[in-house]
C-alpha cells in the first residue's frame, strides 16, 4: 500500500530543510531505552533520572513505544534556526480542535474521523490500528484539549532541557552538515537523487513521491515543495507529517550520527562503530545469540531491507555466519566478529 505526495519535479525543487529540536525528543521517546543509537539512549537515561515522573509518563503516553502514531501537534513545522522555546510555545498554543482531531486519529473509543478511516481497507482494520489511551493520558484528556497541549509542551521542553540541551551544539553540527551534503547532492545529481537518498521505502514517480505505508492515500497540497527534517534520533523509514494546508514534512535520519557517540577511549561500541559504521556495530553487538533478520529488525527498529543489507556486508567481511534452521535463516557472530567487539575492551585493560 502506498501514500502518494502529488507534485512535479519543479515543485520538489522548491523543497527546503530545517532542523527541529522537538523531533529529536519525539524520536528518542519513541524507542526509549531500546533505541539503537547510544546518544539517544543517553538522553532517555538522563530524562529518567532528571525529569519529573508525571511529565515523563505523559510524554510516553503521547508517544507510545508499541504504536507508530503520535499526535502531529507534538511536532510542529519548524522554521530554520527556530529555538526550542519557540517550538514549545507553538505546541502549547495548538488550537483545541486540532488537539482533538489528532487524539481522535490514534486513540480507540474516540470519535472516528471519516477522512482518516477512509485510508484503511475496512473500518475494522482502522479500529484495530488505534490504541487504547493509557490512564495518565485519559486523565489529562478529561481536563480538556488546552490542558493536553500545555502539559505536552511542558513535557517536551523539560525533556529537552534536562537531557538534550547540553549536546545540542554538537547535534546542530551533525544536522547542518547533513543538510549541506543533501544540498550538494541535489546540485550535482538533481532533487530526485537527493530525495531518494533519504531512506528506504521512498521513491519518485512521474506523478510525485510514493511512500510505502499500511494504508493508501494522496497528499495533494504540496504546492510549495516539502520541508525535509533530518534528525539524529530517527529510526526506520522516512516518516511523513502532513496536515492540510501546512507544508508536508518528511523526517529522516541524518548521516554521520556516530559523531555524537561518546568519544572516550574506553567506549568499545564507539571504537567499533568508527571502524565499521554505527548500524553494523549495533547489529554485531545485538547478535548475542543466533537471530533472524526479522528478529533483529524488531529489536533494533530498522526495516528488514536495511538489516538484510548490513548483514550481507558483515557476512562478506567474515564477521557473521548464517545457517538455515528449517524455514528460518539465522545469523550469528563469528569468532572474528566477537574478537572485534572484545578488542577495545582488552586494549583498555592493557593500558590500565
Amino acid at each position: 500500500m502506498v501514500l502518494r505526495i502529488a507534485m512535479t519535479a519543479d515543485t520538489l525543487g522548491r523543497s527546503r530543510f530545517a532542523a527541529s529540536p522537538v523531533h529529536e525528543v519525539i524520536d528518542t521517546v519513541r524507542l526509549r531505552e531500546h533505541h539503537p543509537a547510544p546518544h539517544a539512549r543517553t538522553w532517555y537515561r538522563r530524562a529518567r533520572e532528571r525529569m519529573p515522573g508525571r511529565l515523563r509518563e505523559v510524554l510516553e503516553a503521547l508517544v507510545p513505544i508499541d504504536h507508530d502514531y503520535s499526535p502531529d501537534f507534538l511536532s510542529p513545522v519548524p522554521t530554520r534556526g527556530a529555538p526550542v522555546e519557540a517550538m514549545v510555545e507553538q505546541i502549547a498554543s495548538t488550537p483545541p480542535e486540532v488537539v482533538e482531531h489528532h487524539l481522535d486519529i490514534g486513540l480507540r473509543g474516540r470519535p472516528v474521523r471519516a477522512d482518516v478511516a477512509g485510508l484503511f481497507a475496512t473500518r475494522t482494520e482502522y479500529e484495530q490500528w488505534r490504541r487504547p489511551a493509557p490512564a495518565v493520558l485519559d486523565d489529562l484528556v478529561r481536563r480538556g484539549p488546552r490542558v493536553v497541549a500545555a502539559v505536552a509542551a511542558e513535557a517536551i521542553g523539560t525533556f529537552f532541557d534536562v537531557a538534550v540541551r547540553e549536546d545540542w551544539p554538537a547535534v546542530r553540527g551533525v544536522l547542518d552538515a547533513d543538510i549541506r551534503r543533501r544540498g550538494d547532492l541535489s546540485a550535482a545529481r538533481g532533487a530526485v537523487a537527493m530525495l531518494e537518498s533519504l531512506g528506504p521505502g521512498l521513491s519518485w514517480q512521474e506523478s510525485g513521491i510514493s511512500l510505502d505505508r499500511r494504508y493508501d492515500g494522496t497528499i495533494d497540497w504540496a504546492h510549495d515543495g516539502l520541508l525535509l527534517v533530518p534528525t539524529t534520533a530517527h529510526v526506520g523509514p522516512v516518516r511523513i507529517a502532513a496536515e492540510r494546508p501546512l507544508t508536508p514534512m518528511l523526517v529522516y535520519r541524518a548521516d554521520d550520527i556516530a559523531r555524537l557517540w561518546a568519544r572516550r577511549r574506553d567506549d568499545p561500541a564507539r571504537a567499533v562503530a568508527d571502524l565499521i559504521g554505527g548500524t553494523r556495530a549495533a547489529l554485531l553487538t545485538a547478535l548475542t545469540e543466533p537471530r533472524s533478520t526479522g528478529e533483529l529488525s524488531r529489536e533494533l527498529h530498522w526495516t528488514e531491507p536495511t538489516v538484510s543489507y548490513h548483514l550481507r556486508v558483515l557476512l562478506a567481511a567474515g564477521l557473521v555466519d548464517r545457517n538455515r534452521r528449517g524455514r528460518r535463516v539465522l545469523y550469528q557472530r563469528t569468532p572474528l566478529g566477537s574478537a572485534l567487539l572484545a578488542a577495545p575492551k582488552e586494549a583498555n585493560v592493557a593500558r590500565r
